[in-house]
């Protein structure tokens, strides 16, 4: 029985992309032994690959972790015969390159990189989602041919998940992908190489996870400033959450101190602030005598991006009070270091005030 005529270099780095090998587009025949039943129904399965081997995986961000659908789309790029001829690419589609004697891992990625740029604003052939949490793997009905597959990156909470896009032949033979397949744990392993034509392969999606961040800058105003209370510091806790209730887990606490000497604005840079966590923004120190000046729809709580920078603001404004050494606010700092009751305020004057120009 003869053998799907490739090179076995071909072949590998497909197998290390997608487990299922493909070359001899376009006017390269697949010629094989055994022709394909053009009665028996196809499918694609997918699974995730094992974690263990998952570029920036840890137990922390196990893709397990995620409850959600996860979308991946199919793009038929070529049609597969029923005698193994492939078929003409997609217009502006060029898949000859992968019939070279020296392609690697490498060019496979970018040929399908290229692919995707001319197909990316049309409908997808098909599409499936699978959520990693709950499934293991997802299967879908195709006809058959030479199909680029595209997973939908996401984010949940701090991680980011980018995968790679790749090329599926359906059907195809263990001869094409020498003697691989994907186990049930998203393992490339070895198998028994035969020309007996596959209508129901699975891949394994390749993946790499990383942490993203966003910054916060908060910026305060002060409109009118007295001289004679000296330099005002004003303290701002910046604390970021995920969830909310029993469930709310802190992934950043902090504090910030600006000092005015003069009416006029400030900002701060919160960097490094864990991406889609809320952010709650408190002023838990304003400075003897000074009041905020709140709008009825203001709020100090935002949602960080990755690499956004959100922002917060703060108004100020002398309250023609002069308590010195205390705090004529609701919130300030007691001997544990944090809010107590209202400290009255017990003297007035307006001396030495400046205003904001």
């Amino acid at each position: 029985m003869k053998s799907l005529i490739f090179k076995k270099k071909n072949l590998i780095a497909f197998a290390m992309a997608a487990v299922v090998a493909v070359a001899g587009f376009g006017a390269y025949r697949a010629q094989a032994a055994v022709k394909i039943d053009e009665n028996e129904p196809c499918s694609i399965t997918v699974r995730f690959e094992n974690p263990a081997n998952a570029t920036g995986a840890t137990d922390a961000n196990k893709i397990t972790s995620y409850n959600g659908d996860v979308e991946v789309d199919f793009y038929k790029l070529a049609e597969v015969k029923v005698n193994g001829d492939i078929g003409t690419p997609v217009s502006g589609v060029d898949l000859s390159a992968l019939s070279n004697s020296n392609v690697d891992a490498a060019q496979v990625k970018k040929i399908a990189a290229n692919a995707y740029e001319k197909v990316k604003d049309t409908k997808p052939d098909k599409t499936t989602t699978i959520n990693p949490s709950k499934e293991t793997k997802k299967s879908v009905d195709v006809n058959r041919g030479i199909y680029l597959y595209v997973v939908k990156d996401f984010q949940n909470n701090q991680y980011e998940y980018t995968f790679e896009k790749s090329i599926v032949m359906v059907p195809y033979s263990t001869t094409i992908s020498q003697g691989t397949k994907v186990d049930e744990n998203g393992n490339i392993v070895e198998t028994t190489t035969s020309d007996e034509w596959i209508y129901n392969p699975e891949i394994a999606l390749k993946y790499s996870v990383e942490e993203i961040y966003g910054s916060l800058v908060i910026e305060k105003e002060l409109k009118t400033y007295n001289k004679s209370l000296g330099t005002t510091p004003f303290v701002f806790e910046v604390e970021a959450s995920y969830d909310k209730g029993e469930s709310k887990e802190i992934v950043y606490s902090n504090v910030f101190t600006m000092n005015f000497s003069e009416p006029g604005k400030q900002t701060v840079e919160v960097p490094n602030i864990p991406a889609n966590s809320t952010v709650v923004v408190t002023e838990v120190y304003s400075g003897a005598s000074y009041k905020e000046v709140v709008s009825a729809d203001e709020t100090h709580k935002v949602t960080i991006q990755k690499d956004v920078t959100a922002k917060t603001k703060f108004t100020n404004d002398y309250d023609n009070q002069t308590d010195v050494g205390a705090i004529s606010i609701e919130n300030h700092f007691n001997e544990n270091g944090y809010v107590d009751s209202n400290i009255n305020p017990n003297s007035t004057t307006t001396e030495n005030v400046e205003t904001e120009n």
